[in-house]
């Protein structure tokens, strides 16, 4: 029964892997695959209602449902072989569906005029019987198999040695050498499978339908690679899984039958002492790999987690010139590139060098159409074995060859802002000519957010060319960044008095207040507080005012403003950054005030009416940690009479401490508040923020952002 059910199993998981791939995969090359594992999909589910009919005891019906799953298995061998022959420029010309055709009315020929009898059961497995063939000591049967398992699918393999030396694409040159090694592979396996069956448990042939399925599982993850392999990867794979899992299992097989007599004589005790055996083994598994790993250092296989701290402890601080000999520094130690190029956006509209390890001057025009393809296909690491892999690319491939070819590079990293390119990252080749693979493509694309940062760093900051009226002699990130922030739309309404202050614990911080005008009527206020502190935070704050100013641009939805900026901020700053803050807007024809809470800490209202501070404060989360946050926040409304103040800060204030550990706390703001609601707005703040230095008694420990808005006048 066991054999029935796992047959089903696989054609249905096989029925669902092929037409999940047939939608998301549109590769010429992968398409012949997914109709590969339809078909065994169909010999499963033949097999598995073989074996029913064997269960239920119609022997005739089982000859002749034998007799198709052999046409269906000659099938499958002649398709997948005649597809590897042709590999990689798939082709199926006159001359190949003649033989295709002859070679499957062989076939029928064979199976249903010299075989006589196809019997399976599920206690002495699958048995063919069939006459003899003329003038060999070997049965139709036996040649039937020896065609359609051996010398087809040998054909096949010849076909890829002899082309694997005339091909110029190393990407399709190790495909062709993998398919060369993964054939004999499964063959072997379902060899040795039929050979066990027949020593041991014959019934065990019935599942040559999995040793297929793996073979039509590497065919398609060799076919389908992007990238080619470095061997290193391949090795320090191999030792985990012989050390992790072979090794293991060995023990554990040795164990079991060790254990048998106890098995037989206390089944509950057998239980007990093999768990807590086969747990041992798989610690001493984990344990073993991790020392092994550890002993032969896998930092150069496995160097995402140095290459993110490395990234994150870049200095934005020093020039230009030194944060981009760092980087090439970082590129070079951990990834072994052997040059970097760092192009930015020009008046010209072309992408020119700003920085080469090798000075080498390149200038790429942005109206090139591989940057339009890139975006449209929303690919922003592109590498050049991706040029005949990657479907999405083939309109520019011409571009792309002349591109790589040009630069002399091999990866191109594109730092976009929406549809506004401003910078890429152009990596040559490996020293000692090992392969960018599929660990690195993950790697770049995980890490996208830092490579981001430093160009719009190098970009909008600290690019004097930009800048022009910098003193070269003088370091300035920090005043432009501060200059940067500070560019707002004030609100000037006679209803409103709105001021803010922002205090930065160490110089520049991560506090991020923006007024922007959206019509005389309507203005955006937002406060928030980005995770971080230093030059590090303030840079994200600064990329974040640009973005929500493009958003605006093209979004009208309060809530899916806020979804946009949660995207952007887990996409594409560094990782772990979050916003915890406000967005409000104030519309003075209705004389109303929307918010949204995302992370504020609080946020007070005063009315003139009750002559009372209140708290108001919608459900929030901050921004940045999960992918959908439309769900999560929620549109608030305030209606505004004369005399009403609006009050909203940062952590900072309410966490601030005194010298005997006492939070300063939301009463004192409501205090202060209460104390203060003559002044005018900006001095508001600028009191709550003396009051906190007067508790605190010490230098501030963390930035704080204070929004005040005093409504005046209907």
């Amino acid at each position: 029964m066991i054999y029935l059910i796992l047959n089903f199993i696989l054609s249905a998981v096989l029925v669902w892997f092929s037409s999940f791939e047939d939608v998301r995969n549109d590769d010429a090359r992968v398409k012949p695959i997914i109709n590969f594992v339809l078909l065994l999909a169909v010999i499963a589910f033949f097999s598995a209602v073989n074996i029913l009919v064997s269960i239920l005891g119609n022997e005739q019906l089982i000859s002749i449902i034998g007799k198709i799953l052999l046409v269906l298995i000659a099938w499958f061998s002649i398709s997948i072989s005649f597809y590897l022959i042709s590999f990689p420029i798939i082709r199926n010309g006159v001359l190949s569906k003649v033989l295709k055709v002859v070679l499957i009315l062989a076939g029928l020929y064979v199976v249903f005029w010299r075989i006589q009898d196809v019997e399976i059961s599920v206690t002495s497995g699958i048995n063919i019987i069939s006459e003899a063939f003329p003038y060999l000591d070997y049965s139709w049967a036996q040649i039937f198999l020896f065609l359609y398992v051996f010398v087809i699918p040998a054909f096949a393999e010849i076909s890829l040695l002899f082309r694997i030396r005339s091909e110029k694409n190393k990407l399709f040159k190790q495909k062709m050498l993998l398919l060369v090694v993964a054939i004999p592979a499964s063959i072997v396996f379902v060899v040795l499978l039929c050979q066990s069956a027949i020593a041991w448990v014959p019934a065990f042939s019935l599942l040559y339908t999995f040793g297929i399925a793996a073979l039509v599982f590497l065919v398609y993850k060799i076919v389908s690679m992007t990238v080619l392999v470095d061997i290193r990867i391949i090795a320090s794979s191999t030792m985990d899984f012989i050390f992790n899992y072979i090794v293991i299992s060995i023990i554990a097989g040795i164990l079991f039958a060790a254990l048998q007599p106890l098995r037989f004589s206390n089944v509950f005790l057998f239980v007990v002492v093999y768990g807590v055996l086969t747990g041992l083994l798989l610690t001493l598994g984990y344990q073993g790999t991790k020392y092994i790993r550890k002993r032969r250092n896998t930092r150069d296989v496995n160097y995402s987690i140095h290459f993110e701290e490395e990234l994150s402890k870049l200095d934005y601080t020093e020039s230009p010139d030194v944060l981009n000999e760092k980087l090439h520094k970082v590129f070079s130690d951990n990834v072994h590139t052997s040059h970097l190029d760092l192009l930015i956006e020009s008046n010209e509209n072309t992408l020119d060098t700003m920085y080469s390890s090798r000075g080498k001057k390149i200038s790429i025009p942005l109206s090139n159409p591989l940057f339009d393809t890139a975006l449209n296909a929303k690919i922003t690491v592109i590498f050049k074995s991706h040029i005949d892999t990657k479907h999405a690319l083939s309109p520019a491939k011409k571009e792309l060859s002349d591109f790589f070819y040009e630069t002399q590079s091999e990866v191109l990293i594109i730092l976009n802002e929406g549809r506004h390119i401003f910078a890429a990252i152009v990596l040559g080749e490996k020293r000692l000519g090992n392969a960018y693979t599929d660990y690195d493509y993950s790697v770049f694309t995980n890490l996208y957010s830092y490579f981001f940062v430093i160009g719009y760093y190098i970009k909008n900051i600290a690019n004097e060319s930009v800048v022009g009226t910098v003193n070269r002699e003088i370091q300035m990130s920090g005043q432009i960044i501060q200059s940067i922030q500070e560019n707002m739309d004030f609100i000037k309404n006679p209803k409103a008095d709105v001021g803010y202050v922002s205090v930065a614990a160490h110089n520049l911080g991560g506090e991020y207040v923006d007024f922007i005008r959206l019509t005389d009527e309507r203005h955006m206020v937002i406060l928030g507080d980005i995770s971080g502190k230093g030059i590090n935070a303030s840079m994200s704050s600064v990329i974040l005012k640009s973005v929500v100013r493009t958003f605006l641009a093209e979004t009208h939805d309060f809530k899916q403003l806020i979804q946009k900026v949660n995207v952007f901020i887990r996409d594409n700053l560094p990782k772990g950054t979050f916003l915890a803050g406000v967005f409000m807007l104030i519309d003075f024809s209705d004389n109303t005030l929307y918010y949204i809470n995302c992370g504020i800490p609080a946020m007070f209202m005063y009315t003139k009416a009750y002559n009372n501070v209140i708290e108001v404060q919608g459900e929030g989360r901050v921004l940045g940690f999960v992918k959908n946050v439309a769900n999560l926040v929620k549109v608030r409304k305030v209606k505004l009479n004369p005399g009403d103040i609006i009050l909203t800060c940062t952590d900072g204030l309410l966490e601030g401490k005194s010298i005997r550990g006492e939070k300063f706390g939301k009463d004192r703001v409501q205090r202060s508040i209460m104390d203060n609601l003559t002044f005018p707005s900006d001095k508001m703040g600028q009191f709550l923020c003396q009051e906190l230095s007067d508790f605190t008694s010490k230098e501030l420990e963390d930035d704080v952002s204070v929004v005040a808005i005093k409504y005046l006048d209907k």
